[in-house]
């Protein structure tokens, strides 16, 4: 937890009116939900990938709803479902706050809850889901940062996405599949992709992710989808939230197969 003990932690759980009637280390790497039946709530703190590694348990078990707490680096996840994350305000609101169901999306059996980024340096991802939050000026001020981490991309493989309503699969160097801005959907992924071939596509596709409206021009496009297969001639690197993936051709990308309950504050 990014500068917080566990002590700090616990002693703003109790002020904000919880009880704490236990607690599970999960630094092993399993996830064990059967002492977490008879609870009111199940609060996960840490990053992306450990709040991950305990929402893919929850999603298989009968489990109280989960709280996420915003005590890692990026804080993917917490973005995702809170409008705050300001750790103290999550959880003084947390009692009185709604559960809704969190959809899940899947490559090759791997869970994500927010998105899937294929061919993308790690910091152009953390760029993307920055962006999401941000708004008009803010928005626009981020763009060169966004375009130089987009930069990178250019320097990764070739691979073709077929979208399942598709007739032919479309030839692409990056992609970018997001879960719904909110936790009630109709079901289907964001899919952004393109070939960075030069600057220009490259500034095209920037523009297309960080400005809403913006029309689809070149290589560059936007859709939506339920399901997609990614093929490449070798392994294909994926990032899950954050975390990095190397993946066998073909990825199968799907959403809304697995669900958990979660506290939106």
């Amino acid at each position: 937890m990014r500068g917080l003990t566990i002590d700090a932690l616990r002693k703003a759980i109790v002020d904000a009116g919880w009880t704490v009637s236990g607690e599970t280390d999960i630094t092993s790497g399993s996830v064990d939900t059967a002492d977490m039946a008879d609870a009111d709530a199940v609060a996960i703190a840490g990053g992306d990938g450990t709040v991950m590694a305990v929402l893919n348990a929850c999603a298989d078990a009968d489990t109280p709803p989960v709280l996420v707490l915003p005590c890692g680096t990026a804080n993917l996840l917490a973005r995702h479902i809170h409008s705050t994350i300001a750790l103290d305000e999550v959880l003084a609101g947390a009692r009185d706050a709604a559960v809704k169901p969190l959809e899940l999306g899947e490559a090759n059996g791997k869970t994500f809850a927010v998105a899937a980024a294929i061919g993308i340096s790690p910091a152009f991802a953390r760029l993307r889901e920055e962006m999401r939050d941000n708004r008009g000026w803010r928005r626009i001020r981020r763009f060169p940062a966004y375009l130089a981490a987009g930069f990178r991309s250019f320097f990764r493989g070739q691979f073709y996405a077929n979208l399942h309503d598709d007739l032919a699969p479309r030839r692409t160097t990056a992609l970018y599949v997001s879960c719904p801005d909110t936790l009630v959907t109709d079901g289907r992924f964001t899919v952004q992709g393109g070939r960075m071939r030069n600057i220009a596509d490259l500034a095209g596709g920037v523009a297309l992710a960080a400005v809403p409206g913006f029309p689809e021009a070149g290589p560059n496009w936007i859709t939506e989808a339920k399901r997609l297969t990614v093929t490449s001639r070798g392994h294909v690197p994926v990032l899950l939230d954050g975390e990095p993936e190397r993946m066998d051709s073909p990825v199968e990308l799907e959403f809304g197969t697995r669900c958990v309950d979660v506290i939106a504050v």
